[in-house]
């Protein structure tokens, strides 16, 4: 599968609490433009072939970037999701690239953050 795939079957497999939906590569219009409910976009950032040999590669070097889009609703403690999404990826075999910090949309009032997950996949 790939990285993408991978990714949003572990998130919904995980069934975190408080994420309501989960897309991959695109957010359809309907889920943008929710307010009510905390939405999870999975997209690609690098898919690289690594692990040389014999004049060929057999590995990829993978990221996602992972964006949560929490509920104006959401009562329950954003570190408290976090921290569990980051676990279930490390659990899986990933590692944590990069966390970006919480900001606030000024229009929508909308709290939003970005993580990144990376893993090296044999092919």
């Amino acid at each position: 599968m790939a990285a993408v795939d991978d990714a949003v079957a572990l998130i919904s497999a995980a069934s975190l609490v408080g994420i309501d939906e989960v897309y991959g590569n695109n957010l359809p219009k309907e889920a943008a433009d929710s307010l009510g409910k905390t939405v999870v976009l999975v997209t690609d950032t690098a898919n690289n072939p690594s692990g040389y040999g014999n004049n060929d590669f057999w590995r990829l070097a993978q990221e996602i970037e992972v964006q949560i889009w929490y509920s104006q609703d959401f009562a329950d403690d954003p570190e408290a999701l976090e921290v569990t999404l980051m676990k279930a990826f490390v659990h899986a075999g990933w590692k944590v690239a990069a966390v970006r910090q919480r900001t606030l949309d000024p229009d929508t009032q909308q709290l939003m953050n970005t993580f990144y997950f990376s893993r090296e996949k044999n092919i």
